[in-house]
């Protein structure tokens, strides 16, 4: 504080910096396919009214019933990337132009075989995983529950561990009312998860969830069927209540892992986005203790925290059984670190998860100051 004076008055001067963590939207799907002429690279939509006047052809064809289940369903502003004429690195390339984007849909992924799907569903789960987005990767028309595991294994990647950000729809591929429209149901469930973001938050698992305008499914599932495939997610219908979501599995649900569920994976992932899009407001600051204490890093960040346990997010009956946070030299961060201008912040949480035992999930954060 400094205090100049003069004239009889004295005017007292502040200099306090500080760092807001702000919730950012969860649920900005992109949904790749041939368009055609009717979109150049990525272009936003915002409705259903405005993807209508894209042209009579893109209205006739698959995606305009995947986009249709998709507002139907709750879903909002969104991109459609094109991939008429270019590879899985150049379409890739230019969605990461669009740093709001978090869910990647390809409605079309089986539409040129099976090793095609493979290579697009490998490459969209490698895209999700750098960008801290999820990729919605459905399986093919007529996979049973009994072909659904194969097919889970040919999507992910050979020899290694199916990637945590990839998630499958569930089993059976709805129609709509008023006209024999089968479509995959990736569309569908991006909307799905977009109305319970905005209704409940992004920990809550998108099941559970009527579907609206499906009329039925090509493949219905019995009790019997889902006890065999324990691991998969469904759409199943239910006398009084109808088609819903039945099930919010990653494709890592089949291994012993924290990530196997779809909304402990993106809640991880939003915090990450979050805290790491408010820090860049200090990149320039000095990396010392007044600018983790001072400038309220960690305040911050425990604000955010906070309301995140007071809306439901987090487990526990008090804060410290919820989450934690550590930043400091010798706690997070070395000698090194600090000169090579490193800010790491660690941060723990406990997020809800539709079982009854629950491990929390760590996430740590670097920020290059360099």
């Amino acid at each position: 504080m400094a205090e100049i004076a003069g004239s009889g008055v004295y005017v007292a001067e502040t200099l306090e910096l500080g760092v807001s963590v702000a919730s950012g939207e969860t649920a900005v799907p992109v949904f790749l396919g041939d368009f055609g002429d009717a979109v150049d690279s990525v272009a936003p939509l915002a409705s259903w009214q405005e993807f209508t006047g894209l042209g009579d052809a893109l209205n006739a064809s698959a995606f305009a019933a995947v986009l249709r289940g998709y507002f139907a369903n709750g879903g909002g502003r969104c991109y459609l990337a094109n991939t008429a004429e270019r590879s899985l690195e150049e379409t890739l390339a230019a969605v990461a132009k669009f740093s709001d984007i978090t869910i990647l849909v390809a409605p079309g992924l089986w539409d040129e075989g099976e090793k095609r799907a493979g290579e697009w569903a490998r490459g969209l789960a490698g895209y999700a995983a750098a960008h801290r987005a999820m990729a919605i990767l459905h399986a093919d028309r007529g996979h049973t529950p009994h072909r659904r595991e194969s097919g889970r294994r040919r999507l992910g990647p050979g020899g290694r561990a199916a990637p945590p950000r990839g998630a499958l729809p569930p089993v059976g591929t709805p129609g709509f009312r008023g006209e024999e429209v089968v479509v995959a149901p990736s569309g569908i469930l991006a909307g799905v998860w977009a109305r319970t973001d905005r209704e409940r938050g992004v920990w809550k698992a998108p099941a559970n969830v009527v579907l609206t305008g499906v009329t039925g499914l090509e493949h219905t599932v019995s009790d019997e069927e889902q006890g065999e495939n324990p691991s998969l997610n469904f759409l199943r219908v239910f006398s009084g209540y109808g088609t819903l979501v039945w099930g919010a599995r990653t494709l890592a649900a089949s291994q012993s892992t924290e990530w196997r569920y779809i909304p402990v994976r993106r809640l991880a992932d939003t915090l990450a986005r979050d805290v790491s899009t408010a820090l860049q407001s200090v990149v320039f600051e000095p990396n010392t203790q007044p600018t983790w204490e001072k400038v309220k890093v960690r305040a911050a960040i425990d604000t955010y925290l906070y309301r995140l346990w007071q809306q439901g997010g987090l487990q526990g009956t008090k804060v410290e059984e919820s989450y934690f946070i550590q930043i400091g030299k010798g706690i997070t961060m070395t000698e090194q670190d600090i000169t090579d201008g490193r800010l790491i912040v660690k941060t723990g949480i406990a997020p809800v998860r539709p079982r009854r035992v629950h491990r929390a999930a760590a996430h740590t954060i670097t920020l290059d100051q360099g």
